[in-house]
């Protein structure tokens, strides 16, 4: 990694880089969980993959981290989808020029998710049937050096990629890792489809990788029994006002564990 963050290595003679557009957030309140995803750019050789494109309040925080690039959304040549909920995927439609890679099983349920399973974006499911989707499953090539890793738990098709890394592999894990308390835990701290698949995915992406690019929280290294955080920030600005004479107050709190939603709205 350089000085500026950024993660670069050779995948036969190709030079590649991995950049955070967007950091993710794993925040809870006692108002409802905050929504704020991992958007990573992977560039191998002439291709340009994004990984994930988030939510749409974050829309517009997006095109500028790729403007900062140097890129437009009409410059995307991949768009890598984890999963299809609302908080990962709700921004595809702005790169219509892209190859869209889902899991099979992934995109086959949120076009016809149970009728409670509201964080699935059924509606962008739906409008990329005019989008050039590829689906694609466990082993599969995406370019040289780059993978995609089956991760089910979060979700019924959730999937991960790994990016060979000078001699090490780069996972991309989505929310079947959203943030580093998944090691010890064990767990992703939300499970939607099942306990089993999702801990059996934690210990598979544990063998696959010690470096992480979670899906709600910054890069870090496994060494040990250590995480040691790459690059990014871990902190968010909460604004209010007092335009209406008044304003909302805001308390902190940090826990030792946090608590782990268990809700299979998928089976």
């Amino acid at each position: 990694m350089d000085a500026d963050g950024i993660t670069k290595w050779k995948v036969k003679n190709k030079m590649s880089t991995l950049d955070v557009l967007t950091y993710g957030f794993g925040l809870a309140t006692d108002q409802g969980s905050v929504g704020y995803s991992t958007n990573a750019l992977l560039r191998v050789g002439n291709q340009n993959i994004l990984i994930d494109t988030g939510p749409s309040s974050r829309r517009g925080f997006l095109v500028k981290s790729l403007r900062e690039k140097g890129l437009e959304t009409d410059d995307i040549d991949i768009v890598i989808l984890t999963h299809m909920h609302w908080d990962h995927c709700q921004n595809t439609d702005l790169f219509t020029k892209a190859r869209v890679l889902v899991n099979p099983t992934e995109i086959d349920y949120a076009r016809a998710p149970n009728k409670w399973d509201l964080a699935v974006a059924a509606g962008m499911a739906d409008m990329m049937r005019n989008m050039k989707v590829d689906t694609v499953s466990e082993g599969d090539k995406v370019v040289d050096g780059v993978t995609i890793i089956e991760t089910p738990g979060h979700t019924k098709g959730h999937m991960s990629i790994l990016a060979d890394s000078e001699g090490e592999k780069v996972l991309l894990a989505g929310e079947a890792m959203p943030e580093s308390g998944s090691i010890a835990r064990g767990l992703p701290y939300n499970v939607f489809w099942d306990v089993s698949d999702a801990q059996e995915s934690v210990e598979k992406m544990v063998a696959a990788s010690n470096v992480f690019y979670p899906g709600h929280d910054r890069p870090f290294r496994v060494e040990g029994d250590e995480i040691n955080y790459l690059e990014g920030t871990g902190a968010i600005q909460v604004m209010g006002s007092t335009d209406g004479g008044g304003s909302a107050s805001l308390t902190f709190t940090v826990s030792a564990k946090r608590t782990v939603n268990v809700d299979i709205v998928q089976k």
